[in-house]
């Protein structure tokens, strides 16, 4: 006899890392990370000796705003579904 993969009366168990408070909490530290990443971008803007570099904290500015949405969109869609 098969087991029914998902029934009707039970409610999918959400993991922990994809759970309200982790993906708050990582959005505040991604929020913080970005502020982190574009002071680093105006730091290597205004010193010519650093302009070589200035790829590092763009990168870091992007890959924090990615995830932030990403995190932010899944949260909404989350609590539109419920």
């Amino acid at each position: 006899m098969q087991l029914d993969q998902n029934p009707f009366f039970r409610k999918p168990i959400t993991p922990w890392h994809d759970s309200n408070f982790a993906c708050k909490a990582l959005i505040t530290v991604m929020i913080f990370v970005f502020a982190f990443a574009v002071t680093g971008v105006f730091v290597a803007l205004g010193n010519p000796d650093f302009q070589e570099h200035i790829w590092f904290p763009g990168v870091l500015t992007f890959l924090s705003l990615f995830l932030v949405v990403k995190i932010f969109s899944r949260l909404k869609n989350r609590s539109k579904n419920n």
